[in-house]
């Protein structure tokens, strides 16, 4: 069965999904689900001209073609999958096409990096029920570290999403800050899992020239956790087809 990680923030969404790809040839999608406006495309200087939106009439058949045909594929090694090209298209992603485009991933990939941006919609909580690892990565800001608090409460309670399956990662967005490490993790009721440093203008940078940033700038620090959290992610996959085969 495929690996499917869910909810992060981009950039490192990207990136990781990258550095899956990288080591995995051919075998990682990025399925863009920020919606209204989904960019993943446009971050690794992608030109999509279909998206799961466009595909959503089709019969089984046609859909699975129209799905597969309107992944662009990086030269990292990843492939890209826009939700929707334009923004009036976000009303036609309802989490029932969402569910049928997984299942055709998951025979066409061995790994589904899915963003779902910020919104707890049903489409979100559909995804994050099948994910087989949710990857949340929150800024240290006390408004922040208080809504993961109330995040984890729910995924835990509600959801039924046991914490084993719940990394946290601390991502620092500016050059210093007064909530610490220590902080985040007494906010947040948890430990902090993995931590990016900042990393100046390298992020914006790779952005604006098409790059990403561990294909880019493989030795920088944040690269290298990225690269970790990638490597979590594959890991996982292999012990479980281990554990199945």
């Amino acid at each position: 069965m495929p690996s499917k990680a869910a909810q992060a923030e981009p950039p490192s969404l990207s990136i990781s999904a990258t550095a899956v790809g990288q080591k995995h040839r051919g075998e990682c999608v990025l399925v863009d689900l920020s919606l209204p406006y989904n960019h993943a495309a446009l971050v690794a200087n992608l030109v999509p001209i279909g998206c799961i939106a466009t595909s959503e009439r089709a019969d089984q058949p046609q859909f699975e073609r129209a799905l597969l045909g309107a992944a662009l594929h990086h030269r990292s090694g990843m492939a890209v999958l826009p939700s929707a090209l334009k923004v009036e298209q976000s009303e036609l992603i309802t989490p029932q096409l969402v569910q049928r485009s997984i299942d055709v991933l998951e025979q066409a990939f061995n790994f589904l990096v899915i963003d779902l941006g910020v919104a707890m919609s049903e489409i979100t909580l559909g995804v994050l029920e099948r994910a087989d690892r949710i990857l949340l990565i929150v800024t240290p800001e006390l408004p922040t570290l208080k809504d993961t608090a109330d995040l984890l409460q729910i995924f835990e309670t509600m959801l039924e999403i046991p914490p084993a399956r719940v990394t946290l990662v601390l991502n620092h967005s500016r050059p210093q800050t007064m909530v610490t490490r220590a902080d985040a993790e007494r906010v947040a009721k948890r430990k902090m899992d993995m931590e990016i440093g900042y990393e100046g203008a390298r992020f914006d940078r790779a952005a604006v020239t098409g790059e990403i940033l561990v294909a880019a700038e493989p030795s920088s620090a944040a690269a290298k956790s990225l690269m970790r959290l990638a490597s979590l992610v594959t890991d996982e996959h292999k012990a479980r087809a281990a554990k199945h085969a």
